[in-house]
């Protein structure tokens, strides 16, 4: 499971998923440490029905959570290389997982060689068919092949703010996708301008936005329920504009290595639309997703405290 965590102090490490059953019904997990001012170990989930979003998460000591190369372990979960469990008082899962291929590292090796970054992140599996069962409140949803994908976070603390999304499940294709990460992070107690890393695999071929001049020069923007970017490639341009409706936001807090409070609005059904323009022949095509996108934005501030400023 490639862990990190050697009781480094201060540090944290975070195994997240989501899955997409259909275009009503998403779900959303993590198993996470954290040794900082606060320590503890914990299982998380997140299930959206339609309208409705039942969050669930449960704290442990720290000592709790047993790492090995095979198994992260929890109390009342574990993740392996084929399997995830968990249970929580409204939200129980058993699921099996094939994975489809292909991985994504958005942070250049110069940034991690610099060390310029606290926090590090990469989705070892980008692609996922997720089977098994997920019980929510005593409704039992049953499927199998509903398309998702795990990733991996974990550093010293983390980032100042980002917006990061996720989709393998467009109208066009079941081959298509993608994955974008856009990041605020302090040097020197100052906040640059958001860093922007993606991914697009279409049409059998992957394309990389990671280089040290994309993370710079990628126009993005984003806030709660919107992301916005264009990208360069010597191949294509990539416009991005991803959307979510409130009532499929879930705010979710995290706690960092500081004991600082993090704000996350999350959102597993969101509409993403793609624009690719060939650099050649200026020819477009655009994909679409439809209420099974991911879309995260995590800031400092909460939003009450936003529409006061």
């Amino acid at each position: 499971m490639d862990i990190k965590f050697k009781s480094q102090f201060p540090f944290y490490e975070v195994w997240y998923g989501k899955l997409n059953i259909d275009t009503q019904r998403a779900f959303w997990f993590r198993y996470t440490l954290l040794h900082g001012q606060h320590q503890e170990s914990a299982l998380w989930a997140l299930f959206f029905d339609q309208d409705k979003i039942t969050y669930q998460k449960k704290s442990f000591i720290l000592e709790n959570i047993r790492l090995s190369s095979d198994e992260i372990h929890l109390p009342q979960g574990k993740l392996t290389h084929s399997l995830c469990k968990g249970e929580l008082p409204h939200i129980k899962w058993t699921l099996s997982y094939k994975n489809r291929g292909g991985s994504f590292d958005p942070i250049p090796p110069l940034l991690k060689l610099l060390h310029l970054t606290q926090s590090h992140t990469h989705t070892p599996m980008i692609d996922l068919e997720f089977s098994g069962t997920i019980e929510v409140e005593n409704n039992i949803h049953t499927f199998q092949k509903a398309r998702g994908m795990i990733g991996h976070v974990w550093g010293k603390k983390q980032a100042h703010a980002w917006a990061w999304a996720h989709c393998n499940h467009f109208k066009e294709s079941q081959d298509i996708i993608f994955e974008g990460l856009s990041g605020e992070i302090q040097i020197f107690k100052k906040t640059l301008k958001p860093l922007t890393s993606l991914y697009l695999k279409w049409n059998g071929k992957e394309y990389y936005f990671n280089t040290l001049m994309h993370l710079f020069k990628t126009s993005s923007s984003y806030g709660y329920g919107f992301w916005n970017f264009t990208a360069t490639h010597p191949e294509i341009i990539l416009e991005g504009k991803i959307k979510s409706l409130p009532q499929n936001i879930a705010q979710v807090q995290y706690t960092d290595t500081d004991g600082s409070t993090l704000y996350c609005y999350n959102s597993k059904k969101a509409n993403l639309e793609l624009t690719l323009c060939n650099r050649k022949n200026h020819q477009k095509m655009t994909l679409h997703a439809e209420h099974t996108a991911a879309l995260e934005w995590v800031t400092r501030t909460p939003m009450m405290e936003r529409s006061r400023l």
